[in-house]
């Protein structure tokens, strides 16, 4: 039957070309973070793949909570420019009460880490207008967030005769952010035949709103928490690479194997397949697997590619790219000429924690930064780094913004005859750089004057929020005339 594979129907997708009739123009011009304040002396050395300066924030008083961010350009993977993009935000859902003629405000921080390849289009993109997707999607569920009977709703279906399952609240926001993800892609898709968007990115974002801590990740950024005086990690992310999302890549290609076109097949192998294995027995994985077992090779099994080759940060889907989530990639050809945009997917794994079940402490904080940290940092020493820092670092308004730059050398090392080498003499991140660190124990603190975020700076619809840590309760929701 035409469009059905195996009784499932076929997942749409447009997979026509971009136009290319003609130059077209860019939406928004390169540029860094606006909170980095560069003049454009410091913009133009920031392209310096020579020095990889690390940035970091000239008024640590214009990010909320003091928190710290650094990045370094990449050492020249990409011609004068860092694929990387970051965004804060501080904004507000609000509504108003006709009747007591009072409006109720929750006041929401973002910070977004957008990790591009292939070009600097898609995360350029990303950080202009995912938080423009996530405020409408939010902004449809606030009527719910401001209920302060429970932490559920729950609705009557009289036409069923029986009331349906109550849903906590953080299952609503959880769901925004997954619809704004996925509507951020396709706004790429539409847009990528009038305008230029090159490449894809990874993306990862940080949501605080309502004593949560929402962590919504596509991709191979990472986010962790490290906790009780920098002696435990707490892991909120899934690095999203092709061995670690097999199994959804495997059963994407059991229902619709035209997606892998005549050269490539979905099992993976131990090895390496010869003509010589034909007949004999090997060890492989399918998408119901977490194991292996044996199965007995074909000729078919030798002539075609495993659609994932390679082991860590060397894994290739359909030989290609290294990622499976996040945005843009619509033209990306695997050899063959097949699309591998019907694989990717832009839907991000969310994870929260409750910033009031826990009594956090100055050295509380969140780390979240592009893999380029991560290629070179375990967790583990990234948390031996913070703990020697906060033994002989004084804690003024840029101790977190010395954080995230030791964090960022020390993945970027130092160069010499060897290229660019860690303290270890080992070799060091050649990728673009970005960090945030976030103290979580201010989260409920009133911000400092000229603690805003981009929207406020520019001009936008956001309010300047009283309280950032705005809870359930109504007397933590701010009213204002």
């Amino acid at each position: 039957m035409a469009g059905f594979t195996e009784g499932v129907e076929s997942i749409p997708h447009i997979t026509e070309r971009a136009k290319t009739g003609g130059a077209l123009p860019l939406k928004y011009e390169f540029s860094r973070p606006f909170f980095l304040e560069l003049t454009k002396e410091q913009f133009d050395t920031s392209k310096d793949h020579g020095q990889r300066l690390v940035l970091t924030p000239s008024n640590y008083s214009k990010m909320p909570w003091q928190a710290g961010y650094a990045e370094a350009i990449n050492s020249g993977k990409s011609i004068y420019v860092n694929e990387d993009q970051a965004s804060v935000h501080v904004s507000a859902l609000c509504l108003h009460d006709s009747e007591k003629d009072t409006s109720i405000t929750l006041p929401y921080v973002m910070f977004g880490i957008f990790d591009g390849h292939a070009g600097t289009g898609a995360a350029t993109m990303a950080t202009h207008n995912l938080h423009k997707h996530m405020k409408e999607k939010l902004n449809g569920i606030k009527h719910f967030l401001v209920q302060d009977s429970a932490e559920v709703i729950a609705e009557d279906d009289p036409g069923l005769g029986c009331i349906t399952e109550p849903i906590p609240k953080e299952l609503l926001v959880i769901g925004a952010l997954e619809e704004a993800f996925v509507v951020m892609d396709e706004q790429i898709r539409a847009e990528r035949n009038t305008y230029l968007i090159k490449g894809g990115c990874t993306a990862i974002v940080s949501l605080f709103l309502q004593n949560k801590l929402y962590i919504a990740n596509a991709g191979d950024c990472r986010a962790i928490l490290l906790l009780d005086h920098c002696s435990r990690i707490h892991p909120l992310s899934t690095d999203f690479t092709p061995e670690t999302d097999r199994q959804r890549l495997q059963k994407l290609a059991y229902l619709q194997p035209q997606l892998l076109g005549r050269y490539f097949g979905r099992l993976e192998y131990q090895r390496r397949l010869r003509k010589k294995d034909i007949g004999q027995r090997v060890l492989y994985r399918d998408r119901q697997m977490t194991g292996w077992a044996y199965r007995t090779v074909n000729e078919e099994d030798v002539n075609q590619v495993p659609m994932i080759i390679g082991h860590g940060k060397r894994a290739r889907l359909m030989a290609t790219i290294g990622t499976t989530r996040g945005f843009g990639d619509h033209d990306l050809e695997a050899p063959g000429g097949q699309f591998i945009k019907p694989l990717l997917t832009p839907v991000p794994e969310v994870r929260v924690w409750d910033l009031n079940s826990y009594e956090h402490q100055y050295d509380d904080i969140l780390i979240v930064a592009s893999d380029g940290l991560w290629e070179r940092l375990t967790n583990e020493e990234a948390l031996e780094i913070v703990k020697e820092l906060a033994e002989v670092t004084p804690r003024d308004d840029k101790y977190y913004t010395t954080i995230a730059r030791e964090l960022v050398l020390a993945a970027r090392g130092q160069f010499g005859k060897k290229g660019w080498r860690t303290a270890k003499e080992q070799s060091a991140s050649c990728d673009d750089i970005s960090c945030f660190v976030v103290p979580l124990h201010t989260y409920a603190t009133s911000p400092s004057p000229g603690c805003l975020g981009e929207e406020d700076m520019m001009g936008g619809d956001s309010i300047d929020p009283v309280r950032y840590g705005s809870g359930a309760d109504s007397n933590d929701i701010h009213s204002v005339q």
